[in-house]
């Protein structure tokens, strides 16, 4: 048998759990999940607390469905329909999310380490947690709340941490990254227009090419950040003329 090792990790004072693989098997095959789905009828799935850890549950409509704490460690949630579910404290290391529906969908204290989201709908939803070289390539994030939970500041801030993370063409447009880090993130071709990014870490980001009409960056971290062929830069607040600077 595979054995799940859990080691520890501060997030905003409190004590969470991170997973690192080898894993047991998951609780339940793909059809016991889909038999719960529909047991569920209109009600919201419950699958809190459940280990699904590396399931294929590509396509599986989870819309509004409770994943609270849920292991999704590896599994394929390609094109999944998971709009305006709970996935808060859900464990989701290197799992992908293709295409997948998470618009509206509550993120919170969420692990995405290495998660592969290219082309997924994250608009209107709510994201604070680990999301350190995830692939946010072209996924749509408008309207979203990456924003720091400042009535939460406890041994660690609640905030969202992006190193190293990939945001080629996404759109942020109207997203709150207040706090967020984003060092050495790849958000070539991203609209940022009137998004939010007030102190955030964004040391090393490359933002060639990026839309920056009306975006806030007051007392952000720009150290090392480039920004050549970027548009919208003399709206951009936070920035000296010529944009390199804060």
């Amino acid at each position: 048998m595979k054995f799940l090792f859990v080691y520890p990790l501060i997030f905003a004072g409190q004590l969470f759990a991170a997973y690192q693989f080898p894993c047991r098997a998951a609780e339940y095959s793909r059809g016991q999940v889909e038999a719960m789905l529909n047991d569920a009828g209109r009600q919201p799935a419950k699958f809190a607390n459940k280990d699904l850890a590396g399931l294929d549950l590509s396509g599986i409509d989870f819309k509004g469905a409770d994943l609270f704490s849920a292991n999704l460690n590896g599994c394929n949630l390609d094109r999944a329909n998971l709009r305006g579910a709970n996935l808060n404290r859900a464990q989701l290391s290197k799992a992908t999310l293709r295409h997948a529906d998470l618009s509206n969908a509550s993120l919170y204290a969420v692990v995405l380490d290495h998660a592969d989201l290219s082309d997924a709908n994250l608009s209107n939803s709510r994201i604070i947690g680990l999301a350190n070289g995830v692939n946010l390539s072209r996924a749509q994030l408008s309207g979203a709340d990456l924003g720091a939970d400042m009535a939460n500041q406890g041994m660690a801030p609640a905030r969202v941490e992006m190193n190293n993370a990939v945001l080629t063409g996404a759109d942020l447009s109207g997203a709150n990254f207040t706090h967020a880090i984003l060092t050495y993130a790849k958000m070539q071709n991203v609209n940022l227009r009137k998004a939010r990014l007030q102190w955030a870490d964004l040391s090393g980001a490359d933002l060639n090419s990026a839309e920056l009409t009306d975006a806030d960056f007051r007392h952000a971290n720009f150290d090392g950040i480039s920004l050549k062929n970027a548009t919208g830069l003399d709206s951009v607040l936070g920035l000296r003329k010529g944009g390199s600077q804060p």
